[in-house]
């Protein structure tokens, strides 16, 4: 519960311009009543979060861990470290929270995603796992393993999870059936890759991805016509898109 209230003030922080001096004052006596009390520094450390001072926001939730260790403390150094780069830190500290509290969502959720995108791929998949454990029906975490496996060539689970998303609702936005047309191509059923590419382009046709895959599967059809319609669109609708990330079977 204090995690989902710290992300909840975290979101809420960029309305919030400046501190409160009068709430860091306040905070500051009790650390100098109370130098030993571990609460007070996690809670200076949460008033550094909230107005967005990621660095004065790790020194005191580290000063909070090193009198009392918690998987709350690891979480919010994490959401810290993250924020200023420190990726490699920060995956540690959701990997430290996930292992304190074994039942939070939150940290393998977090640890998941960000060791996805850290490529450290058996680590989020052992994450991805304990959270669909705790919740099968975690609809954005199990599009974003799907789109890890892309990233690794295993196009069979990320179909898998993609088909889950679309269970939990059939009528999801492009991104789930973008991922379903790229798990379908490299999986060389084209046809089926275009459908999903159809209704991702319909759902927003600025889908650059949708349509580049879509290029590659009337391609790989031999659909000479509709490939040269689509090289067209692509060259002349998103022609500067296109030329920095040209077409990968070119």
């Amino acid at each position: 519960m204090l995690i989902s209230a710290l992300l909840q003030m975290l979101a809420c922080s960029l309305r919030m311009p400046c501190y409160s001096m009068d709430e860091i004052a306040a905070i500051n006596k009790r650390i100098l009543a109370k130098p030993k009390n571990s609460d007070v520094y996690f809670e200076r450390a949460a008033e550094k979060l909230k107005y967005l001072d990621y660095e004065g926001c790790v020194e005191n939730v580290t000063r909070s861990i090193e009198l009392k260790p918690t998987a709350d403390k690891y979480f919010i150094r994490a959401v810290a470290r993250r924020e200023t780069g420190k990726l490699l830190d920060a995956e540690m500290d959701f990997e430290k929270s996930a292992q304190l509290s074994p039942r939070s969502e939150n940290a393998y959720a977090e640890l998941a995603c960000l060791a996805a995108k850290l490529r450290h791929y058996d680590k989020a998949n052992r994450a991805f796992e304990q959270l669909f454990k705790l919740s099968p029906v975690r609809f954005v975490e199990r599009s974003r393993r799907a789109e890890m496996y892309l990233q690794m060539k295993k196009p069979q689970a990320a179909l898998n999870d993609v088909e889950t998303c679309l269970k939990i609702d059939s009528d999801a936005g492009g991104r789930c059936h973008t991922i379903l047309g790229l798990a379908c191509v490299q999986l060389r059923q084209y046809e089926r890759a275009v459908d999903a590419f159809n209704f991702a382009i319909k759902k927003n046709e600025f889908n650059i991805d949708a349509r580049k895959g879509r290029l590659e599967a009337y391609e790989k059809l031999g659909n000479k016509k509709m490939a040269q319609q689509e090289r067209r669109a692509l060259e002349e609708e998103f022609s500067e898109a296109f030329n920095l990330a040209p077409f990968r079977s070119k």
